[in-house]
């Protein structure tokens, strides 16, 4: 029986909103205000100062905003800065926003309704990517990813963390963020989380675009040595003591990782020698993911830098955004729906 059918008003959950900051005033009045206009209203947000050096204390002074607080800490990564807002924040649940992103106004309640099942430890939403201005290039993710979705997850990350929500219980059953940036660097300590999370809860989605995820120069990323090895680190972590049935699942998740690592290789040092070779053990690995298109679009790009140079990079790259650009102007986003991706 519903509670409103039972003729009892339900109190609304409170929702911790928890935002890294490291330097990021460009950017945070916009996030910060698509948090302060969610139409969910039971909500604090925790601005964790990473050990920036901008006057963040000053604009949240400024703001003089009853919901908003603010706490330092010394520079230790994003991930340390959401352990530091979830010890400090005491919502039912606990949502991650990072501090250049924005999210849709019914977001949150969109969330929370998920949290009605008992058994949902944590709930993600589709998400779109934005340029510095807030323009979108036509590129978003939308899972249909729920319930027991470990074997999935831990071959593919769908949850981008500013479209995260965990239920505060959780932390308490399986610790939270890992915080080694040698072993789990940005790109995989909040993969890493999700998929413990996965291990023993069940997980919601909301399979519509509801963050925007801003991409920008200011944006953090690794190497891909230290990726390479981060990965390694990720998945003996995630398969370590796992039954054989999740064991088996090993090759496609190395081959997944790889591809990720090529693209890496590609954009971040122009190797397409090393791309191609990450492509091929790839498919070593798991000779399925000939049949995914990233797999594909990779070994075209690879092959245009290596025989046309970086005028044929960026060609293919061009002709990628551009149509990216084109199919932004149509009505709804490009959707990657990770749902369908069956190996």
């Amino acid at each position: 029986m519903s509670a409103s059918s039972a003729g009892t008003a339900r109190a609304p959950v409170s929702v911790s909103v928890v935002i890294p900051c490291f330097n990021s005033l460009d950017y945070l009045p916009e996030t910060v205000a698509s948090v302060l206009a969610q139409d969910h209203r039971d909500l604090e947000v925790v601005l964790v100062d990473d050990g920036g050096t901008d006057d963040l204390a000053g604009w949240v002074r400024d703001r003089a905003e009853p919901r908003v607080r603010l706490i330092r800490q010394d520079n230790a990564g994003p991930s340390a800065a959401r352990n530091t807002g979830i010890a400090a924040s005491d919502g039912e649940l606990v949502a991650f926003l990072d501090s250049d992103d924005t999210w849709e106004p019914d977001y949150l309640s969109r969330m929370v309704g998920c949290f009605d099942d008992p058994a949902v430890g944590l709930a993600y939403s589709g998400w779109d990517v934005v340029d510095a201005e807030g323009r979108p290039n036509g590129r978003a993710t939308v899972s249909e990813w729920s319930g027991d979705v470990w074997d999935r997850f831990v071959t593919r990350n769908p949850v981008a963390c500013s479209g995260a929500v965990v239920r505060r219980t959780v932390f308490d059953d399986v610790g939270v963020f890992a915080v080694n940036r040698d072993r789990f660097p940005i790109d995989v300590e909040d993969w890493e989380m999700w998929v413990r999370i996965a291990a023993s809860h069940q997980v919601a989605v909301v399979a519509e675009v509801l963050v925007h995820h801003r991409r920008h120069g200011a944006n953090s990323s690794s190497d891909p040595e230290s990726l390479h090895e981060a990965y390694g680190h990720f998945l003996d972590t995630v398969f370590d003591g796992q039954p054989p049935e999740r064991q088996a699942l090993r090759p496609l998740a190395t081959a997944r990782a790889e591809i990720v690592l090529g693209w890496h290789s590609l954009a971040d040092r122009r190797d397409p020698g090393r791309a191609l070779a990450y492509r091929r053990s790839a498919a070593r690995h798991a000779p399925e993911v000939r049949r995914a298109p990233d797999w594909w679009r990779l070994g075209a790009a690879a092959f245009a830098l290596k025989v046309a140079g970086e005028r044929g990079f960026r060609i293919v790259r061009d002709a990628n955004q551009g149509a990216r650009r084109v199919l932004a102007r149509l009505p709804g986003p490009r959707v990657r729906r990770e749902g369908t991706f069956t190996p």
